[in-house]
């Protein structure tokens, strides 16, 4: 079986900037994964291993997802989780927007009907910008954190989020995610 999720497609510019603040960023950290440039989202659900049969059934039930409006979503900052001298996971933050957080929880009682198990820590929306750490050796100093942050060029404060998307990971290809399915959000008022 295949693993798949639900998230919300970044805006080309904006995985262009991200692609860019990877380029800097590698010359500080040493991640053994950067997310590829095509790849960059913010996931609502991760549904892990999911037969085909689910799959379809949840594309019919999805497709209710187009009477949630469009906003636009503001960026907060770089931050990371996990271990702070080798982080696990650099990634990019997303504000708490409520229409965000509806249509999160909507995606959930979705993923529900065909067996999805709720997660119990709470709803964290970013961009995950690498991940694994691949030196044991290096850490990372509150001093070296600092001059990264001076050293990122400025990113777009915000971007549109007009659709969410099911996704099928492929884990041997880069980029690792193949787009299913679009479900286009209505249009804003």
């Amino acid at each position: 079986m295949s693993h798949y999720f639900i998230g919300i497609p970044v805006q080309p510019e904006l995985a262009k900037q991200l692609a860019a603040w990877q380029t800097i960023l590698k010359k500080y950290l040493p991640y053994k994964q950067w997310t590829h440039r095509y790849d960059f989202h913010i996931t609502l659900v991760f549904l892990g291993e999911v037969d085909e049969q689910s799959i379809e059934m949840l594309q019919r039930k999805l497709s209710s997802i187009t009477a949630c409006p469009s906003f636009a979503l503001k960026r907060t900052e770089l931050k990371t989780f996990g271990n702070k001298k080798q982080p696990r996971v650099i990634w990019l933050g997303m504000e708490h927007h409520p229409l965000l957080h509806d249509m999160q929880e909507q995606v959930v009682q979705i993923c529900e009907t065909i067996g999805y198990k709720r997660e119990k820590r709470g709803y964290t929306p970013h961009i995950t910008i690498a991940k694994k750490w691949a030196d044991q050796r290096k850490e990372l100093s509150e001093h070296c954190w600092n001059d990264i942050l001076a050293d990122m060029s400025a990113l777009d404060e915000s971007f549109d989020v007009d659709a969410i998307q099911l996704y099928k990971v492929h884990p041997a290809s880069n980029p690792k995610y193949e787009v299913v399915q679009r479900f286009p959000l209505r249009e804003k008022e």
